[in-house]
């Protein structure tokens, strides 16, 4: 981060722009560090060190594309802050999902087969049609969905942690990863904020 604002006779860049060009280069900066969670947490590896780049990457790369023309240190700590909580939540949630999408589709496929025996041992004569129309029923009533492929693992996130009885070990995972994701900036921001500068 370097001090200071626009370079002498270099023309003033709009701060409407420059805020909207942080904000696109945080996300940027984070996007790396969020494949990479979600593709470890898709074979169940967690390192903590990966929520540490996600958010040093949204940092530096805020402020290469503000370099121009400098914002405030806390219009820079706003906006840091804001695009690492969300891609942090971001990234746990379609890692969860990812996980809950390979459990659910086989829990769904195992259950119509059994339950259609079931009706079927006990009335032959029942179409499969309608056999399907109830399970699906059931399947909307407890989770909102009938199928359990990711779209149906995403949308509908909230409401299976709280059928799973998972809420509260979610939320605090997720504060681990956002602690571990503070790590990533706080070096960084406390550096700006102590030299007062513009980043």
């Amino acid at each position: 981060m370097k001090v200071g604002g626009a370079k002498a006779g270099a023309p003033a860049e709009k701060r409407l722009v420059t805020f909207f060009k942080g904000i696109l280069g945080a996300l940027i900066g984070a996007l790396p560090g969020m494949i990479v969670w979600v593709v470890l947490g898709k074979f169940r590896i967690r390192a903590a060190i990966v929520g540490f780049f996600l958010a040093a990457g949204s940092v530096k790369s805020y402020g290469l594309f503000t370099r121009k023309n400098r914002l405030h240190v806390v219009t820079g700590v706003f906006i840091c802050t804001a695009i690492i909580a969300g891609a942090v939540y971001l990234a746990q949630r379609l890692t969860l999902s990812w996980l809950m999408t390979d459990s659910f589709e086989e829990t769904i496929r195992v259950m119509r087969m059994d339950v259609t025996q079931q009706i079927k041992a006990e009335n032959p004569d029942v179409p499969d049609n309608i056999i399907q129309n109830y399970i699906d029923f059931r399947l909307n009533q407890t989770y909102g969905f009938t199928k359990g492929d990711f779209r149906d693992c995403f949308l509908h996130f909230h409401r299976i942690l709280g059928k799973l009885h998972m809420t509260k070990a979610y939320y605090g995972d997720l504060i681990q990863s956002y602690i571990s994701a503070a790590m990533g900036a706080v070096s960084l921001l406390k550096s700006a904020v102590q030299k007062r500068v513009r980043f």
